[in-house]
């Protein structure tokens, strides 16, 4: 597996990607494609246009469904007019509105007839803010922490309604056990994102109870419309991008897309890069209007690093004891780490109408992933892990944790080095009717969906070196970064065993193979959405299966019925309030814990993790005036994650049996208050506590964690979200043409809590025991964002700021590594699209 860190290489390929932007795709094989014998139905000849602005959709005949309400009176931008062609696929999200989704009920439903929280993200939105990665284009959503640990290269992390959320893309999860088994979500490739709030297991299978993201892709449309831009801007980013497509046959039936990106850039933080590769092709092939049949490839190649540092508190929360603060660009590593991603992905994707009221949707996707990275950082050397060193051997000084002295500004550095190879196979195949029973409507729909997930990973786990009080080596000073010491390594796994050979040379790290893990699933589901005058029903249940198997153990398997019921009421003013119950179910395979932190040091079996469960009550509304291009929905809810795992040190044990309960209320308001503005308005109370904590000693104590640690807030997880963006856009006069706006982001205070642990002698042996609380509170913080853009029919230029006061901030920390993430730095990006 060729992962290993590859040189500098990008910018060559920049040159090569410009350049292939100016042929024709597909051009000769579009001009040859055969029309098909005996199509039921033809599809009417399109016009290939050179250009987007002026083009115009034939109007077409449509039979009177119930189900169908009209969306928001609206002309459609240029590019709001682009839309992917399918038989089931959303329309387009215009001025920033949504007027159904796919993702909630696998269905054409509107939003306002969905009786679950939804929010939803278009390209038009995403464009105006500059996004650049998945966690940017959700921050102005509630319930949402976008940026869960601070800015982070590696991976897409988001907390909803206080739980960390599962990601998918065009309906199939992309992300099992590892976070290194599966690529970012490249922005600039979707059509949308859509935020699912609570459990969404009836339709999806294992999924947390907080809620899903699932990002929807560019797939070709018979409008033609493409484009070409440059962008530069903070830290040497450098980008190119493309995005082309429309018919290629003169009769309509063949359709192609190609989404193309070149990034070449630096980050915040010294020797981290961020260059990528991508490509996803796209073709589809229409018989008839009643059939589409649709192939979209990716392709990625991504070079990067690890922006989390894991600093410390003291120098990143707070100033340390010299008033210092580590600056949002040091780098705790060495220059030759790397965290490198290589992803290949096909999709099929058919929709077939058998009639008005029978309709057919496949999906499936095979993705290969590979990842490798090498990543040194500040060792989160806690007071509980040298109070349990101690125990075992009393020569480590942790007076000072997690520094090594008492100035605080020296530590201890881990390096963890690992390789990734995954392979992922899902499908989702649904059946949907459209019935009457007396006066009440149906929409049936029946599914079936597999998966099958494989990894073969090797890791050296976490390595400790420069543990001054064992080998009295020179600590790595974080305000003075001194590169390449000749290091010894320490594998605290190895050496808290007895392994005498825990001394390791760094140029032969040791990895461990994993057993190779295949997890396997199997759903079947059927929902009915009913509808009876005004009121509206949603009713559905699923049945999952799941075996895991992993070498040299025996098989795990897995069962559980999941459901989701709900009522709603449809005023004639626009207004469809709810009520709903649903319920989770997220297994955890391959994961082992003890019946204590400390199972496997003592000699202990592990076990395999058992399901996470859990379920909700929401209530809520919708509100849409006819024909108003604007919505406000609020919802209220409670749910309850049942038997997470804790942990309170990496290097000890995982316990299951945490139970979560998260109170929350959400609103948000979006879309058009007048001809030329736009808005989002959005806030957000989350009250994520522990309702039941296990206890992580071997023998009882009196007022131990179990006790202590029950009500205590959930690490991370903010009580108040707020933000407001707005745009302004000039129709006429001089500056037609001109948009203009801006956001602030208000993140509130979050907790992280734990028990420090006292030693105790008993009989000459050290006890630990529960000691007092300990609590660490992040700070809230409020965030200025801006942007200002000039278009035409032929280009745009746009700038984009975020963070525009370059404010320094936390988001969380964490109290037993003792360790923080810092925030995004000021990011300005400029850029030029010209249309063709």
């Amino acid at each position: 597996m060729d992962i290993l860190r590859r040189p500098a290489r990008v910018s060559a390929r920049l040159a090569a990607c410009a350049l292939a932007a100016t042929a024709g795709p597909l051009a000769a094989f579009g001009q040859t494609a055969a029309q098909p014998a005996g199509a039921a139905t033809e599809l009417p000849t399109v016009e290939v246009q050179a250009t987007p602005t002026k083009a115009k959709k034939s109007a077409k005949k449509k039979n009177v469904d119930v189900f169908a309400t009209p969306g928001p009176a609206v002309e459609p931008t240029p590019r709001g007019d682009i839309r992917p062609t399918g038989v089931s696929n959303p329309s387009p999200v215009v001025d920033y509105v949504a007027g159904d989704s796919t993702s909630a009920t696998k269905t054409d439903t509107p939003l306002k007839e969905t009786p679950q929280s939804i929010s939803v993200v278009g390209q038009e939105q995403m464009r105006d803010q500059g996004v650049q990665n998945l966690q940017e284009a959700l921050r102005y959503m509630p319930g949402v922490v976008a940026d869960s640990f601070g800015y982070d290269s590696r991976y897409d992390n988001t907390i909803i309604r206080g739980i960390a959320a599962t990601h998918y893309v065009d309906g199939l999860r992309t992300t099992y056990g590892y976070g290194s088994s599966t690529a970012m979500i490249e922005p600039y490739a979707l059509e949308r994102a859509e935020v699912l709030r609570g459990p969404s297991s009836m339709l999806y299978g294992q999924t947390p109870t907080g809620g899903i993201i699932n990002a929807v892709s560019k797939l070709p449309s018979d409008i033609a419309y493409r484009e070409i831009g440059v962008e530069y801007g903070s830290f040497d980013f450098k980008q190119v991008k493309l995005d082309m497509t429309g018919p290629l046959t003169q009769d309509g039936k063949w359709l192609y897309r190609v989404v193309g990106l070149a990034r070449d850039a630096d980050t915040q933080v010294n020797f981290v890069e961020n260059d990528r590769l991508m490509l996803a092709p796209s073709l589809t092939y229409r018989p008839t209007n009643d059939t589409s049949i649709t192939v979209l490839g990716q392709f990625r190649d991504d070079h990067s690093g690890s922006t989390q540092q894991f600093l410390p508190m003291a120098g990143s929360l707070t100033p340390n004891v010299n008033g210092q603060r580590v600056r949002r660009s040091t780098f705790v590593g060495e220059p030759s780490d790397y965290y490198d991603t290589e992803s290949q992905s096909v999709t099929a994707i058919i929709d077939h109408k058998f009639s008005d009221d029978l309709k057919l949707r496949h999906v499936s996707r095979y993705a290969h992933t590979e990842t490798g990275y090498d990543s040194s950082y500040a060792a989160p050397l806690s007071p509980l892990r040298f109070s349990v060193l101690n125990m075992i051997a009393p020569i480590f000084d942790g007076s000072n944790a997690p520094f090594l002295d008492a100035a605080q500004t020296t530590v201890a550095r881990s390096r963890t080095v690992q390789f990734t190879d995954a392979d992922v196979f899902n499908s989702d195949t649904n059946l949907s009717g459209t019935f009457s029973t007396g006066g009440i409507h149906h929409k049936l729909t029946g599914g079936f969906d597999y998966m099958r997930f494989n990894a073969n990973v090797a890791t050296s786990g976490p390595l400790v070196d420069n543990l001054s009080p064992l080998f009295g080596q020179t600590p790595f000073n974080i305000y003075n970064p001194v590169y390449g010491q000749t290091i010894n390594l320490l594998s605290p796994a190895l050496a808290l065993s007895g392994n005498p050979n825990y001394l390791i040379s760094p140029s032969a790290i040791p990895l461990d193979h994993r057993p190779e893990e295949t997890q396997t699933q199997t759903g079947l589901y059927i929902q009915d959405q009913l509808r009876w005058g005004p009121w509206l029903a949603v009713l559905g249940v699923r049945q999952d299966w799941l075996t895991i198997e992993e070498a040299g153990a025996p098989d795990e398997t897995e069962t559980a019925t999941t459901w989701r019921a709900a009522l709603m009421y449809e005023f004639s003013s626009g207004l469809t309030p709810y009520v709903s119950y649903s319920t989770s179910f997220s297994p955890l395979p391959g994961q082992p814990v003890g019946t204590h932190m400390f199972t496997d040091l003592m000699g202990g079996t592990l076990r395999p993790a058992g399901p996470i469960e859990g379920e909700q009550v929401e209530v809520g509304f919708k509100y849409q005036p006819t024909g108003a291009p604007f919505m406000v929905n609020a919802s209220l809810y409670e749910l309850t994650d049942k038997n997470q795992i804790v942990q309170p040190d990496f290097l000890f044990d995982g316990v299951q049996g945490a139970d979560v309960k998260v109170r929350g209320f959400e609103i948000e308001a979006i879309g058009k208050v007048t001809e030329n503005l736009k808005v989002i308005g959005s806030y957000s109370y989350t009250d994520a506590t522990f309702d039941k904590y296990p206890e992580l000693f071997p023998f009882p104590l009196e007022a131990g964690f179990a006790n202590i640690m029950k009500g205590k807030r959930v690490d991370g997880v903010p009580r108040h979200l707020a933000s407001l963006w707005a745009i302004y856009s000039v129709d006429a006069g001089l500056f037609n043409g001109l948009s203009f706006g801006g956001g602030v982001r208000y993140v509130g205070a979050s907790e992280s809590n734990g028990v420090d642990i006292d030693l105790v002698n008993m009989g000459g042996f050290s006890i630990p025991v529960a000691g007092p609380e300990v609590k660490v509170t992040t700070p809230s913080f409020t965030l200025f964002d801006a942007m200002v853009a000039y278009e035409t029919d032929d280009w745009r230029w746009q700038v984009t700021g975020q963070n525009l006061a370059d404010k320094y901030h936390v988001v969380s920390c964490a109290v037993y590594r003792g360790d923080c993430g810092v925030g995004q730095g000021r990011t300005i990006i400029t850029g030029f699209t010209y249309k063709f």
